[in-house]
């Protein structure tokens, strides 16, 4: 009885220090990153709202933890770490962003599973009867936390390489399309219409909206280049806007860029293949040596016991 007891106020106390460590940490990182900011929705919200994307589910839809989720947002809103929020920004607009997160949402999510994971830890040790340990409960901080972004970082890189083996065949269509009369805008249309679920076809169908809100398709070519972290891209939109200012026939600009890309792709195949035999070459090595130590083995042990001629 008096075992139970005792251990009972061992796990109150350890409740107690967490709490305290807790609200000490937020209250010297609230007082160290408080600014005057406003925390609203974001606008990535409220065009998803306006364009009919209303099913958005994510943390800042579910009711009993949006409080919580509106402290950590402005929280994050406070923070200056200006490398990091262009780095998410930029990520999130390289993967699509299909959530409509915020710069400043996606720190707040960053900042829920950093503590929830090192909450759990906590727990984890107080059940297990073990003691407290601030490092071991900062690292799951710091996992829970980078999680996410490096997370976002692979899936914004993994896009664009979709993106850029589409860009050729893209390109054959639309000179194909303009080639049998449409203009660019009729040819981007109907490349969307035939696959409207392709990520490059969903660029392009957002500078077909930005078109027809009132944007130049220079601007909205050179918005699109500037989303989508591609060299070639760059080059594509830059050979695209010098034809136009020169008067260059489109078609056989993009015909050209299309056999420039196929080429390059070529080429870094080639040298792939070319790395590829050497790099084999040590795995190679390896086995051959265990395959020989396996054969010559039951020599080698004879040899060295002296029974090797007896």
């Amino acid at each position: 009885m008096l075992l139970a007891a005792t251990s009972g106020l061992d796990v109150f106390m350890m409740l107690v220090i967490g709490g305290i460590v807790f609200a000490t940490t937020f209250m010297v990182v609230y007082g160290l990153f408080n600014q005057p900011v406003e925390v609203r929705t974001s606008y990535q919200r409220e065009a998803a709202i306006l364009a009919g994307h209303t099913d958005r589910q994510t943390v800042f839809e579910i009711s009993w933890l949006s409080p919580i989720m509106w402290v950590l947002l402005s929280l994050a809103s406070g923070l200056s770490v200006p490398r990091l929020k262009r780095s998410i920004q930029r990520n999130l607009i390289a993967s699509g962003n299909p959530s409509y997160y915020s710069v400043n949402e996606y720190l707040a999510l960053s900042l829920l599973i950093g503590t929830v994971l090192s909450m759990l830890i906590i727990l984890g040790g107080m059940i297990g009867g073990q003691d407290f340990n601030l490092l071991v409960t900062l690292f799951a901080w710091i996992i829970g936390f980078w999680g996410p972004i490096f997370r976002l970082s692979g899936k914004a890189k993994a896009r664009v390489r979709v993106i850029s083996r589409k860009i050729p065949y893209a390109l054959d269509l639309i000179a194909l399309s303009m080639g049998a009369g449409a203009t660019f805008t009729e040819a981007v249309r109907t490349l969307v219409r035939e696959d409207p679920a392709d990520e490059f076809n969903r660029e392009l169908s957002q500078v077909l909206a930005e078109v027809e809100l009132g944007k130049t398709r220079n601007e909205a070519l050179q918005n699109l280049s500037d989303r989508i972290p591609l060299e070639s891209l760059r080059t594509i939109v830059g050979a695209i806007l010098q034809a136009e200012s020169l008067g260059t026939p489109l078609t056989d600009v993009l015909k050209s860029q299309s056999n420039l890309l196929r080429h390059q792709r070529s080429v870094r195949a080639e040298k792939l293949a070319a790395t590829a035999s050497v790099r084999i070459l040590i795995p190679s090595v390896l086995i051959l040596i265990a395959v020989v130590i396996i054969v010559f083995a039951p020599v080698i042990i004879r040899w060295y016991r002296g029974t090797l001629f007896g």
